[in-house]
């Protein structure tokens, strides 16, 4: 049976800013191929109870239910729904399916691939002692969460997995979750690219991260008051990003895929966030343990990366500007030469529907139209992204 390309090993050797070689991507940050079905195909109707151990031998899995290539919201009826103590594995999904996978208990989810994501792909409901595990797998296009954890005193464990496109891999329970119960995650061999944030956890939750890979995504680790969307300010600087109690990881858990722009950067160690890592004459955040010299996105759609370094206890910009992607599409279309068509007035995502449309804001801000994660409530994945220049 095939199985997709798994992500693991150690990160490679990292500068300390200033001048010096760049640093190369780190060997365990590998995007794995996305696997073609095998065989003929299974169409399933409605919601397949699954006990013990379903193989689906890498055929292509179509349902009836809703279908998440719209990127609709509202499913709640699972095209899988595992009890205690099964197993899903080598499974390519279609669109329509629903919410995905339900598991009840302990289960393994290993070697499935979700093309398009309605409201979640996988969701742990199994309460105290029960462990789900998911690894070997791949996920694009969710418009928000990609994996719910609901179960209270449950553990979820996610190794091995890609995901593009998306609002968040991870989220803890929020809206209508119980303040006091208290979930585990840990997360290892991961590789994002264009997501929101790769975890988001309530402070009553606790994730664990290690090589977390990650491009075009805006952060590692985010905390939230439980029971809801509010976020918290429990992580570095009084901010919701970044390290604590509740998202556990440290700087050289996190890599840049730094090979998906121009060889500059002398670190691929990601900063804590947007807005506990900012650089400036005004603005500047103290330095983070750890993310001394950290890189950031910049550019709309955060298709660059800028290095920042510390300097007498704060950020300072490294001085090496954004460096831009290699993708040759990617740097004519955010070119500076293209700011003479900025001529549209961007008022909130209004007029967004056409990718690499430029505008500006009152702001005096360059707007690009992007498909940009974690804007699910949109009609549209294109969302203006609004940034002084990054040329």
């Amino acid at each position: 049976t095939g199985t997709g390309g798994a992500v693991t090993g150690s990160g490679g050797a990292v500068g300390t800013g200033g001048s010096g070689p760049a640093v190369t991507v780190s060997a365990g940050c590998k995007i794995p191929a996305w696997p073609t079905p095998v065989g003929a195909q299974v169409t399933i109707s409605g919601t397949r109870q699954i006990s013990g151990v379903y193989d689906g031998k890498m055929a292509l899995h179509e349902g009836n239910l809703n279908d998440c290539s719209v990127g609709g919201q509202g499913s709640t009826n699972p095209i899988f729904e595992v009890a205690d103590g099964g197993t899903v594995k080598n499974v390519i999904f279609g669109n329509k399916v629903g919410d995905g996978i339900h598991c009840n208990g302990t289960c393994t989810i290993e070697n499935v691939w979700f093309p398009n994501v309605c409201d979640d792909a996988v969701t742990m409901l199994g309460g105290a002692g029960k462990t789900m595990t998911i690894q070997n797998s791949g996920f694009k296009n969710a418009r928000d969460k990609t994996i719910q954890h609901n179960g209270d005193g449950s553990t979820v464990v996610i190794k091995d997995v890609y995901v593009e496109t998306a609002g968040k891999l991870y989220r803890s329970c929020g809206d209508g979750c119980s303040s006091s119960a208290r979930r585990m995650a840990t997360l290892t061999n991961i590789v994002a690219v264009g997501v929101d944030q790769v975890v988001g956890v309530s402070t009553n939750d606790k994730a664990t991260l290690t090589n977390i890979c990650a491009y075009r995504t805006g952060g590692i680790c985010k905390t939230y008051q439980p029971g809801g969307e509010n976020e918290s300010t429990a992580g570095v600087n009084g901010t919701p990003e970044g390290p604590s109690a509740n998202c556990v990881y440290k700087g050289s858990d996190s890599h840049a895929l730094v090979d998906k722009v121009k060889p500059i950067l002398q670190t691929d160690v990601l900063c804590t966030g947007a807005n506990s890592a900012k650089d400036g004459m005004t603005n500047a955040t103290a330095c983070a343990a750890g993310f001394e010299t950290c890189v950031k996105g910049c550019a709309p759609g955060l298709y660059g990366f800028k290095q920042i370094n510390c300097v007498a206890g704060k950020y300072a910009s490294s001085g090496t500007g954004c460096v831009m992607s290699l993708d040759a599409t990617v740097s004519a279309r955010l070119a500076s030469t293209n700011a003479a068509a900025a001529t549209t007035r961007v008022t909130n995502n209004s007029a967004c529907s056409t990718e690499w449309n430029w505008g500006s804001d009152g702001a005096g801000k360059y707007c690009v139209c992007v498909r940009k994660p974690g804007y699910y409530q949109t009609a549209s994945w294109m969302v203006w992204d609004c940034q002084s220049p990054w040329w």
